[in-house]
């Protein structure tokens, strides 16, 4: 198994392309041009190609100059792709690549296809909901190379990055990357697969995946190492990756336990030693128990700081809370509780992450986790460093209702990237600390 992060740091964010920062959308463009060329710019054997595939789920493409050019390109090469797109967010951008796609063929046969998903009152693909948008953010392919020029098979990506200007090069953003792991990408496969189909999932994903466990996995799994077959307890995990995806909807409240940041956060043992950061877009009333328990983690001896979205436009302010940080007032009213002051900070990031550096309980959510260097968390906790991420901004929305994915990983190389992430906001043009 192969890990690797990518991320976008514009020098002066939501200003020109001059300003923007491609670094992860080209690479997402380089994964997809894996699928039909080699490293060395060779075009790769037609029957490589023809076997090939590319999923894709995405919310926005306004503005954008990247990743769809190579998704044409590898179906003209005979690459079969597939792309989800947000009805709620569809733009000149997105219908080009619609009619692009829908046209694409190798020696006759179409290789492209573009689906905008509808359910009634639903804008989303498996939610139901009234409301509810498809706001997913996955990448699926099965055979390209990584990052040094290697051979990969059944990558999988996730992150916050849209397709286009203003969330995929003119903010901060994150994306995780995972190779060679067959579990995972089996499992993350079907999941892109139901939401394709628009299967009728009821309104919890993760009660839908316990009832049909023999969906997502493969028999053969335990032979290769896996801790389990297929997902039993509703949750995608990899032992061998370290890496555990949450997806939305999920019929989560404050305390059934389903809400993947407060079960992290719940996991937490506080003392002197804990490092908690959080770099969010949005912070909005209805997770106001996530601010009750960073008070509680705060006063048992947590550092915590967050930077939030500073909001220039005064129509998305009447959205956000009606403040130019979008932190609503009663989740700052809750953090100004604390005995220790919680910090926060503006800038302009598009991420959804949460950085844990402290001792933490076994994952009640997925008790199939293991440390990661192998084996069970002891009663008392281990010392871990722990990143989760995806496309689930801090709303209520975002959790119970839309289509999401929340990644957390315990990698310790993954964790020292986006760490280096956050201390490049703290150091970008926008950043100021916010004193409520």
């Amino acid at each position: 198994m192969t890990l690797e992060s990518n991320f976008s740091r514009p020098y002066k964010s939501i200003s020109s392309s001059a300003n923007s920062d491609f670094s992860l959308l080209n690479d997402l463009e380089r994964l997809i041009r894996g699928t039909y060329r080699k490293p060395s710019g060779a075009t790769r054997p037609e029957a490589e190609r023809l076997g090939n595939y590319v999923l894709l789920s995405v919310s926005r493409m306004e503005n954008s100059h990247r990743v769809g050019r190579e998704l044409v390109r590898a179906a003209k090469a005979g690459v079969q792709v597939r792309v989800i797109h947000g009805k709620a967010s569809q733009s000149h951008e997105s219908r080009a690549l619609a009619s692009a796609l829908q046209s694409a063929t190798y020696k006759g046969r179409h290789t492209g296809k573009f689906k905008i998903c509808q359910k009634g009152r639903s804008l989303a693909c498996l939610s139901s909901a009234k409301g509810a948008i498809m706001h997913s953010k996955i990448l699926l392919i099965n055979d390209t190379f990584t990052r040094e020029g290697t051979s990969a098979k059944r990558v999988f990506w996730s992150g916050s990055a849209n397709l286009g200007g203003p969330s995929g090069e003119k903010t901060y953003n994150n994306g995780l990357t995972v190779y060679n792991d067959r579990k995972l990408f089996t499992q993350t496969r079907r999941m892109w697969n139901d939401m394709w189909e628009e299967r009728s999932i009821g309104s919890s994903y993760l009660q839908y995946i316990k009832d049909h466990p023999g969906r997502y996995g493969y028999s053969g799994a335990s032979a290769d190492g896996y801790t389990s077959q297929w997902a039993y307890n509703g949750m995608f995990y990899s032992n061998l990756a370290n890496v555990t995806i949450y997806a939305t909807p999920i019929y989560a409240t404050p305390t059934n336990g389903k809400d993947p940041v407060l079960n992290l956060l719940n996991r937490v043992v506080p003392d002197d030693q804990c490092r908690i950061r959080l770099q969010q877009n949005r912070f909005k009333y209805r997770r106001i128990a996530v601010a009750e328990k960073l008070v509680e983690l705060a006063d048992g001896g947590c550092k915590i700081s967050g930077v939030y979205f500073e909001d220039d436009l005064r129509v998305n302010r009447i959205a956000h809370c009606q403040q130019y940080i979008r932190i609503c007032r009663p989740i700052l009213d809750v953090l100004k509780t604390s005995s220790r002051r919680i910090e926060a900070a503006w800038a302009k990031p598009h991420d959804k992450t949460i950085l844990v550096d402290a001792v933490l309980k076994a994952n009640r959510l997925n008790p199939e986790e293991q440390l990661p260097g192998g084996g069970s968390w002891p009663s008392d906790g281990s010392r871990t460093k722990l990143v989760q991420a995806g496309s689930a901004a801090l709303t209520g929305s975002n959790l119970v209702v839309s289509d999401e994915v929340t990644t957390e990983t315990t990698d310790a190389g993954v964790y020292d990237d986006y760490l280096e992430h956050w201390k490049a906001i703290l150091k970008s043009r926008e950043i100021h600390n916010f004193p409520y």
